[in-house]
């Protein structure tokens, strides 16, 4: 039997499909924004000045050091509870870490959505007017909306994972001086497995994406 009216089953799905939507927007939107901002304006000059002190150390060529700058500015940020006691070594050597944690908490939230999604498509076979899915449950890889929304999506969605990726190969170059400036390092092994484990989180929330993906296109 047809119907024009949603069922009350079908609408607490849309409800709760719009809510995690917006919760997903405003977690990779935050997401995408801090990695692009820490990763051009902070981790590559910082990386850029360990590596010009370590040029001129090694032609003995180095003025009396001193505070850089990018240290001062960090350590002034300040919040409601006070200074941020951490420094700017401190960010940069964890940064993949943090990236790979975020990308695997938000690709999660967009499985959560491709699945509610199709059960949302379930539930509107019955209906005499289909509604247009692309405008009541956007999605960000959608291929109802075309080839090219999910290339971009897809683009969009693999960005944290990319930045995290080449910050590591960065660190690396630079580790040694970058361990000098932390307030305390750990062995080298240590941070190995942090970025393997970056590398294994990375690669595996876009690879569960990429399956669900192809798994709701497989089951249309």
């Amino acid at each position: 039997m047809s119907q024009l009216e949603p069922s009350p089953y079908l609408q607490r799905l849309l409800d709760i499909y719009d809510e995690k939507r917006k919760r997903f927007q405003w977690s990779f939107s935050l997401l995408l924004t801090i990695t692009i901002i820490f990763f051009f304006f902070l981790l590559v000059p910082y990386m850029t000045l360990l590596g010009n002190r370590a040029d001129c150390l090694a032609l003995d060529q180095c003025t009396p050091a001193e505070t850089s700058i990018l240290d001062e500015r960090f350590n002034e940020v300040t919040t409601s509870w006070g200074n941020i006691p951490i420094s700017t070594a401190e960010v940069v050597i964890l940064f993949p870490l943090l990236t790979a944690v975020g990308l695997a908490a938000t690709s999660a939230q967009l499985i959560g959505l491709m699945r509610l999604r199709k059960a949302i498509q379930k539930q509107i076979v019955g209906l005499d007017i289909a509604p247009d899915l692309t405008l009541i449950t956007p999605l960000l890889l959608d291929p109802e909306r075309g080839f090219l929304d999910v290339v971009i999506g897809s683009i969009a969605l693999a960005i944290p994972g990319v930045v995290g990726i080449f910050s590591i190969n960065l660190i690396y170059v630079q580790m040694d001086a970058l361990r000098e400036n932390l307030p305390y390092a750990q062995s080298r092994v240590f941070y190995d497995q942090i970025y393997l484990l970056s590398i294994f989180l990375i690669l595996l929330s876009l690879v569960r994406v990429g399956f669900q993906f192809f798994q709701n296109q497989r089951k249309r």
